[in-house]
């Protein structure tokens, strides 16, 4: 991990607003903006629709010095991890009709920093490029701007990378894909980008943060499945084993009508589901299935880990379903010494499901 020197902080820029008709919609969160008028009912023309027109205020100079702009794509993490990181006093949450629930969960969760949805086009650089500018100026003149490009379409990071450099802010960029939450940061030197240095984030969400910014009404009122007493004694006997080796792990999560995860575990910023499977199920294709749907795009994403274990050996006669686990980019840890004589993983299992996890969601 490379630390960066702080820098003193730069004078507050003064931006004019563009001469060109204002065309990018603004929505303000009233819960947010302490100040701000209510909502006015004269209407505009936009591209051939009508929409409200939002009364055209600054933001709080008392409260507000630092400003966070953050391009919204489908997943939320790598927008929320650097907000809690370093809170800004204002963040902006630059979004899409595609991506507008992801902005809304984002802010429920940023509370109590000021938040504001931009909506704008994904496609149209120019069209984004004027509804950040037109923002910035008359909302924010005199403020410090920061611009995370991790989110949003190719070409919102294209538009918010020149509006970064016409006002020489600072730029950041969070690899998240790996094992870890790695946080670049940029600045413009005389118009040129200048890498700056790279920092790894510490543990700044927990799994209820991780759900809630992924489903929209997580925690949901729905009873757990039944099951037998064979698999929830395998389900308990997995948390106790993890409980000390993960920073968390919750047991029985209900995501959505009868889709539940039986194991949530977090390593820092780094969560995995878990699917427990005793008896024929652990030799059948359900687990693998479960865990499918689970990390679909609509629910948990495509950057959750995910896990299945199972009370057998998978042998050649199941290796049909250890190439589909390997084709989903499913970890299989089978732990044997569990059975209906004997509820308990032995040490050996119990060091082997350790280490199982511990290499899926840090890579060590």
């Amino acid at each position: 991990m490379v630390a960066l020197k702080r820098r003193p902080a730069p004078a507050p820029l003064s931006v004019r607003a563009p001469k060109q008709e204002r065309r990018g919609g603004i929505e303000i969160l009233p819960r947010w903006t302490p100040g701000f008028g209510q909502r006015s009912s004269t209407k505009r023309e936009r591209r051939g629709s009508m929409e409200d027109e939002q009364p055209r205020q600054g933001l709080n100079p008392r409260t507000m010095r630092k400003v966070t702009v953050s391009l919204i794509g489908e997943q939320p993490i790598p927008n929320l991890l650097p907000l809690r990181h370093q809170p800004p006093d204002v963040a902006v949450l630059v979004h899409t009709g595609r991506t507008e629930n992801v902005a809304r969960r984002l802010q429920r969760l940023l509370q109590p920093i000021e938040v504001h949805l931009l909506p704008t086009d994904p496609y149209d650089v120019q069209r984004i490029q004027e509804d950040l500018s037109n923002f910035l100026a008359q909302r924010a003149a005199g403020a410090e701007f920061e611009f995370n490009l991790t989110g949003g379409t190719k070409t919102m990071m294209v538009a918010a990378y020149e509006i970064a450099r016409k006002y020489n802010a600072p730029f950041l960029y969070l690899q998240s894909e790996g094992k870890r939450s790695i946080l670049y940061r940029y600045r413009f030197d005389n118009g040129e980008p200048r890498y700056e240095g790279k920092e790894s984030l510490p543990s700044v969400i927990t799994i209820d943060d991780y759900l809630k910014a992924h489903l929209d009404n997580y925690p949901i009122d729905a009873p757990k499945r039944l099951k037998d007493d064979l698999g929830k004694a395998f389900e308990e006997e997995i948390a106790r084993a993890l409980e000390r080796t993960v920073d968390e792990v919750k047991v029985g999560i209900p995501l959505a009508g009868a889709l539940e995860v039986d194991l949530v575990v977090r390593k820092e910023n780094q969560v995995g589901v878990i699917q427990a499977k005793t008896g024929k199920k652990a030799g059948s294709k359900e687990g693998l299935d479960q865990l499918n749907a689970v990390c679909e795009q609509r629910y948990l994403g495509t950057y959750t880990h995910k896990i299945l274990v199972v009370n057998q050996k998978w042998d050649q006669t199941r290796s049909n379903l250890r190439e589909l686990a390997q084709a989903w980019r499913i970890t299989v840890i089978e732990l044997p010494s569990f059975n209906e004589q004997h509820p308990h993983l032995s040490e050996e299992d119990q060091q082997r499901l350790r280490q199982e996890v511990l290499r899926v969601l840090t890579g060590s």
